[in-house]
C-alpha cells in the first residue's frame, strides 16, 4: 500500500520520494511529486491494489478504463463524485494528450493493463482553481480516483 506522503512497495517494503529514480521505478518517468512557490506538494501519487500483468500504454494510444473519483479534502470523509463503475460504463481516451486532466495522463501512462490502482492527485494535477462544480468539486480540491485500466485499443 501507499500512503499519501509516501510510496511503499509491494510486499512490505517502504521507498521515500526523494530520489526521483526511485519515484520513477514505483509509479513511471512521468510522474513525480513536486512543490509549488508555497511549498505545496503537488503532482501524483499512485497506490497499485491489483497488479497489471499487460502492457503499459504509450502516449496517444486509445485506453479503456474503469474509474471512481472522490474528493479528497483534509478533515473531511472521501466525497463520490462519479463511477463508470456504477454504470458499468467504461470511459474511453488517449492517454498523455491532454484529453483528461494532467493527474490522469501521467497515473495512466505509469500503469499495465489489468492494474488497478488509487491515483491520489494535487489539485492542480486535478480541476484547480476552477474546481468542477457540475460534479460537486470544490476549487482546489485534492482528489483521489480508484482506476483500472481494462484495455489498449
Amino acid at each position: 500500500m501507499i500512503a499519501y506522503r509516501s510510496v511503499t512497495c509491494t510486499p512490505k517494503r517502504s521507498m521515500s520520494l526523494h530520489r526521483r529514480s526511485d519515484f520513477k521505478k514505483q509509479v513511471g518517468p512521468q510522474s513525480l511529486i513536486r512543490k509549488n512557490h508555497s511549498g505545496n506538494k503537488m503532482g501524483v501519487t499512485k497506490e497499485v491494489t491489483q497488479q497489471g500483468n499487460g502492457p503499459e500504454p504509450k502516449k496517444g494510444a486509445n485506453i479503456t478504463v474503469h474509474c471512481t473519483g472522490y474528493t479528497e479534502l483534509p478533515g473531511q470523509d472521501l466525497k463520490k463524485f462519479w463511477s463508470t463503475r456504477d454504470t458499468n460504463e467504461p470511459f474511453s481516451f488517449n492517454v498523455g494528450m491532454g484529453q483528461v486532466i494532467r493527474g490522469w495522463d501521467e497515473g495512466f501512462m505509469s500503469m499495465k493493463v489489468g492494474e488497478r490502482a488509487k491515483l491520489h492527485l494535487s489539485s492542480d494535477y486535478a480541476y484547480g482553481a476552477k474546481g468542477f462544480p457540475a460534479w460537486g468539486i470544490p476549487a482546489n480540491a485534492p482528489l483521489m480516483f480508484d482506476v483500472e485500466i481494462l484495455s489498449i485499443n
